[in-house]
């Protein structure tokens, strides 16, 4: 039987398993080098666990492109699978050289027509954009219209990271620009953005994280009312479940009637991030798109 469109994405987009096995994403793993060794995201049974390996490592970990095998790989499980076309979803081509060599393999790979898209971000943020691409497929549209209405979801996206220490990005290479220079400023939290190359900026600094999640919200006053669809929120966290309840409750009692969820910054990009890192992100409800389509 010759199937519809076959979804796959990079292992940043943390997916949750129920959701991977229900619409049938296949993933493919991306590595992190630690202590010399190569080990994924599933060698860690929390975040918590991973950072407190990270925070005592003799070698502050890296992570690495997935390999060319891998993707191969991927290729060859869907086309056995019975497909006979695929969209190949990667994080954000300003951060990883992913994206352009999944482009290379794609081009080369006759067996399947697979559409490569740079999802811009990372993590669920980028993993929503999967799951609208397979619910409209599953709905029965065509790629090239699933395409469009992804690329909404995408260009609604807004997201903000604050990290408790900025030294991780620095060392590891992700900060564009000027951002690294607010690194060596005692106690300061930088704001950090993905710009529209999808490189990772600083727009703002705080002294504090609650002043850093007053900077937010401001921000999120002003953008809101530019929004045409109803809005999702999403709170992230490297291990630092406590603040971002905190940020989720107070924003729950200003905004009670915008949908939140939690997504979490697991050991791939919790390398770049370090620990206590959080995230605030506002898009367009990817399920509201799915519905009125």
């Amino acid at each position: 039987m010759v199937k519809n469109v076959a979804v796959i994405v990079d292992s940043s987009f943390y997916i949750p398993k129920e959701e991977q096995q229900k619409y049938n994403i296949y993933v493919i793993p991306t590595p992190i080098i630690f202590n010399g060794r190569i080990k994924y995201d599933s060698d860690w049974s929390s975040a918590a666990k991973f950072f407190k390996d990270m925070n005592s490592a003799k070698k502050m970990p890296s992570t690495s492109m997935a390999s060319p095998a891998d993707v191969l790989k991927a290729f060859e499980q869907v086309r056995a699978d019975g497909y006979r076309q695929a969209i190949l979803m990667t994080m954000a081509s300003g951060i990883s050289g992913f994206y352009n060599m999944a482009v290379n393999l794609a081009n080369d790979y006759q067996e399947l027509d697979v559409q490569v898209w740079d999802s811009k971000f990372t993590l669920m943020v980028s993993g929503v954009q999967a799951l609208l691409a397979a619910e409209l497929l599953a709905q029965g549209i065509t790629r090239e219209e699933i395409m469009k209405k992804v690329a909404l979801l995408r260009d609604s996206t807004r997201v903000f990271i604050v990290v408790d220490d900025i030294s991780h990005l620095k060392r590891t290479g992700r900060l564009a620009g000027g951002a690294a220079l607010v690194a060596g400023l005692l106690n300061i939290k930088p704001i950090l953005v993905f710009n529209k190359a999808s490189k990772i900026v600083a727009i703002g600094k705080e002294r504090q994280m609650k002043r850093a999640w007053n900077w937010l919200l401001k921000q999120y006053a002003i953008d809101a009312p530019d929004f045409d669809r109803p809005i999702r929120v999403l709170f992230a966290d490297a291990n630092n479940r406590a603040l971002t309840e905190n940020w989720q409750a107070d924003f729950h009692e200003k905004y009670p009637d915008v949908i939140t969820d939690f997504i979490p910054i697991g050991p791939l990009i919790g390398v770049h991030t370090g620990e206590k890192a959080v995230g605030f992100v506002y898009m367009d409800d990817w399920k509201d798109i799915a519905r009125h389509h």
